[in-house]
């Protein structure tokens, strides 16, 4: 790109921020929860629009393409937002749960996990522990859903294989004791250090 052509880029893209950002910026703020919500979603909109200038359209049409990438990134936000609460809320029952340091169920799923290879570890507990979906990993992960719910179901075979392995004998209902508790309770912490495995 030359220097002229970069001149014109900048030039229109000025042009279209000044024209509608008050009215995307209205638009933001009641699809947000929160003012600062609503300008990271006005400032996300208009990078997506620099970055894909070419493809917003010119006149008229630039505003309803502006307002549909409005709602993909107000709408990502929600989403995320949730999840932030959730998350918060499945904490919450982690640190009332981690006040039982005696638990033995807590180191088992511990040195099950450590047994798992990177990538199995990292799809079980973007399921069991943050929440995803099949979908939302294979983004996370860059791979297609069904190679992920592929992993998923090995990952799941093998987490189990490897913590009945460790469940003392007589003990036949650890794995429903297991399944009973809230997914945070027996989830490793984050600064857990694994030893590195393959797949």
């Amino acid at each position: 790109m030359t220097d002229a052509d970069m001149e014109c880029r900048r030039h229109r893209f000025d042009a279209l921020f000044r024209e509608h950002v008050a009215g995307v910026a209205s638009y933001c703020r009641w699809r947000s929860g929160s003012s600062s919500d609503e300008q990271d979603a006005v400032g996300e909109v208009f990078l997506i629009a620099w970055r894909r200038l070419d493809e917003v359209p010119k006149g008229d049409e630039a505003r309803p393409w502006l307002y549909a990438t409005a709602r993909r990134v107000t709408a990502n936000q929600a989403r995320s937002n949730a999840r932030r609460t959730r998350l918060r809320e499945r904490l919450r029952a982690h640190a009332t749960a981690a006040a039982d340091e005696d638990d033995p169920l807590v180191g088992r799923v511990r040195e099950a996990l450590a047994t798992l290879g990177t990538r199995d570890r990292e799809v079980l507990l973007l399921t069991e522990w943050e929440g995803l979906t099949a979908p939302e990993i294979a983004v996370v992960v860059g791979r297609p859903a069904v190679a992920v719910r592929s992993r998923l179901h090995r990952a799941r075979k093998r987490f189990r294989a490897a913590f009945e392995s460790q469940v003392p004998a007589g003990d036949s209902d650890a794995m429903s004791r297991l399944a009973a508790r809230p997914p945070m309770a027996t989830a490793p912490a984050r600064s857990t250090t694994f030893p590195s495995q393959g797949a």
